[in-house]
């Protein structure tokens, strides 16, 4: 379903993308946001016809990037990690990924099970 949107509208959400687009960098909006960085870069140069989703929450990131933050910088430095182990260890065969999700599933209930009674 399209939104009916006026041409000021549009005009005006160009322009306050296009400043955004001077103050930050894609990579970080996208990070941020959670937008892919090709769609920010195709945003923040006007590319749009209508206020998407994803034009409404970068309006809302010009106004105030702070809402959007990082949780945790260091969550995010320990997933990479996780999943950088994780392909290191697959041997990039169906049959090798179908172990390695059933080793980390019986992990996740070892964790789960909490620790053992001695």
């Amino acid at each position: 379903m399209q939104n009916s949107v006026k041409l000021p509208d549009l005009v005006r959400a160009r322009k306050q993308l296009q400043a955004l687009s001077l103050r930050v960098p894609t990579v970080k909006v996208a990070a941020d946001t959670g937008i892919h960085q090709s769609q920010v870069s195709r945003l923040f140069r006007g590319h749009f016809k209508r206020l998407s989703p994803n034009v409404l929450t970068l309006l809302a990131y010009a106004k105030r990037p702070q809402r959007f933050a990082a949780k945790d910088a260091g969550q995010e430095v320990a997933k990479n990690a996780v999943v950088r182990a994780a392909l290191r260890t697959w041997d990039s065969t169906p049959r090798g990924a179908q172990a390695l999700v059933r080793l980390l599933r019986s992990v996740e209930k070892l964790r789960d099970a909490g620790p053992a009674d001695p």
